[in-house]
């Protein structure tokens, strides 16, 4: 098996963009790296959709990305639980109340030359068109200066070519059944399997889960307060599968060949069954197989 066993999770698909920026919406507005890029979400709540519904699909669409998420039975009242503004037109229409609907997910962007690459896709539905948000929730120098201190911090540790957690989301409403657990576990085990270190930016809420699952701290990202928002803001960069490190390539070479060998068996056996297939037509058609 090339994968961890999905269990109760599945793969995203780009009809699930509507519904997962309501889930990252929601749940997102809980953690200080959201107030400190998104001070103006209460202002223009659909311009916060927009922008998650962007970079999921992007996501989902990118072959060096892993989507999936997890269902739940649907709360009428989820919106009540949440102290993120969801507006009316969400582009997502609620089912029935008891019916499954995401309530989580997560974002792995792989590892250069991982043999995963372009696996576990699901092209499913027509939400094809990159939605366009406004950006005005944003505070755009914080949310530059955060992408640029995030990209220093993993250059300087050197897990810039990890596979990496981008996002990981459970709707508030849902919190407290082991859906978040569920999906960094598969992320994890991702990585143990391969052999590839992994790495995830947590925000305080979430350090605890990974650190649980054996990820360790190696920095911690810090943007310092400012006249905009004095408070500032501080992730932990956190690392799994450190003892990896020197290992990856021989282990991604002989991945390949594996690979390599694999894919040119199986199609050697689906060419011969062609073959055989075509002999054994042209000696109906001539009466003589």
């Amino acid at each position: 098996m090339d994968f961890p066993p999905l269990g109760h999770l599945r793969i995203a698909s780009p009809d699930d963009v509507p519904r997962i920026s309501v889930v990252a919406t929601a749940a997102f507005r809980y953690s200080p790296l959201f107030e400190w890029e998104r001070p103006n979400h209460a202002k223009y709540p659909e311009d916060t959709l927009e922008s998650y519904r962007a970079q999921f699909l992007d996501a989902i669409q990118s072959d060096d990305h892993i989507v999936l998420v997890r269902e739940d039975a649907y709360l009428r009242d989820e919106n009540n639980k949440t102290a993120a503004i969801i507006p009316d037109n969400t582009g997502w229409t609620a089912p029935k109340a008891g019916e499954q609907v995401i309530v989580g997910v997560i974002s792995i962007k792989l590892d250069p030359g991982s043999p995963h690459v372009g696996k576990l896709k699901s092209n499913n539905g027509c939400y094809l068109a990159t939605p366009h948000s406004l950006n005005r929730d944003l505070n755009q120098r914080h949310y530059d200066e955060w992408g640029l201190l995030s990209a220093t911090a993993k250059t300087k540790n050197r897990v810039h070519r990890h596979s990496t957690i981008s996002m990981i989301v459970v709707h508030p409403a849902y919190w407290r059944r082991g859906h978040g657990t569920q999906l960094a576990t598969w992320a994890r085990d991702l990585s143990r399997m391969d052999r590839i270190p992994q790495c995830v930016s947590a925000a305080p809420m979430s350090q605890c889960l990974f650190m649980s699952l054996g990820f360790r701290e190696i920095d911690a990202i810090v943007a310092e307060g400012d006249k905009d928002d004095p408070r500032g803001v501080k992730t932990l960069l956190l690392e799994f599968g450190r003892e990896y490190r020197g290992e990856p390539y021989p282990h991604l070479i002989l991945r390949w060949i594996v690979k390599i060998t694999k894919d040119s068996l199986v199609g050697l056996v689906r060419w011969t069954q062609r073959t055989l297939n075509r002999m054994q037509v042209q000696g109906n058609e001539k009466g003589v197989w």
